[in-house]
């Protein structure tokens, strides 16, 4: 998705990925029972994997941040190697991945998701 848009608007494309050291996330898992064929799931996160961009994030202290990637990718940089999407670090050229990272310390999920359709 991210080439497509990044070809249709060019420079004023700027991708943004998520970032966070603790916390929980949403899995999603097939279900046929559910109303869509899938359930959301409330899932511990493990600790960030060295190498990862979480990890470079709980390193530093800084707490929430934003870290714009286009400088070191310009310079030649080597950066982290590995992002976590929902539950699974991915390994993954982060720097030509994102333009940027949003990192908060502690990632959350709702606690229920059908009370807020209605």
């Amino acid at each position: 998705m991210g080439q497509h848009l990044h070809h249709a608007l060019g420079d004023a494309y700027f991708a943004l990925g998520p970032a966070s050291a603790t916390g929980h996330t949403a899995d999603v898992r097939r279900d046929e029972e559910a109303a869509f064929g899938f359930s959301i799931h409330d899932i511990p996160l493990e600790p960030p994997v060295p190498g990862s961009i979480e990890a470079a994030f709980a390193d530093s202290g800084l707490g929430p941040a934003v870290a714009d990637l286009r400088q070191a990718r310009a310079e030649g940089l080597n950066g982290p190697d590995r992002v976590r999407m929902q539950h699974i670090c991915l390994e993954t050229p982060v720097l030509d991945v994102f333009d940027g990272i949003l990192s908060v310390p502690v990632s959350t999920t709702t606690t229920d998701l059908a009370k807020e359709r209605s």
